[in-house]
């Protein structure tokens, strides 16, 4: 077998990672989402308990901006709203329509997620989830330097 080159590696590891994130934006847009409302959604229904516009903010990978914008626009159409939790806490929660708008995008897509779990054996399941996790410390490990110097203007 021939050795992987790093340059056909990182161009499989980008091509591959766009071909994820354009599937979920296929399943947004079917479902008449914009891929932030999707996301958001998505983060409510999978979370395993309440979730505050916070949680949100640090299980996505999108700005503070973009995440409120969606938070307004879900809650303006009557799929979200806001409910008081412990303190100054506002948990998110999704009304009788969101949870019929949820039923309709981010089931199936979960059902769909769960399939191709299980289409990987169990030591494939924990291989692929240990080699993600080594390649991210090895990536933080070392951009170290990079991050750690001030970056002159």
């Amino acid at each position: 077998m021939e050795e992987l080159t790093f340059q056909q590696f990182i161009t499989e590891v980008n091509r591959t990672y766009k071909e994820e994130d354009d599937f979920y934006r296929r399943l947004a847009r079917r479902s008449g989402l914009s891929d932030a409302a999707f996301w958001v959604l998505y983060s409510i229904e999978t979370a395993p308990g309440p979730v505050t516009q916070t949680d949100i903010g640090n299980t996505l990978m999108l700005s503070k901006q973009t995440i409120n914008s969606a938070l307004k626009q879900l809650e303006h159409s009557g799929h979200i709203c806001l409910t008081d939790g412990p303190g100054r806490k506002k948990y998110l929660q999704l009304t009788q329509r969101g949870r019929a708008l949820s039923d309709r995008a981010i089931r199936p897509t979960l059902e769909v997620e769960r399939g191709a779990f299980l289409g990987l054996a169990e030591e494939e399941r924990a291989s692929l989830l240990a080699l993600e996790r080594k390649y991210l410390s090895l990536l933080l490990r070392e951009s170290e330097a990079i991050l750690n110097t001030p970056q002159e203007e």
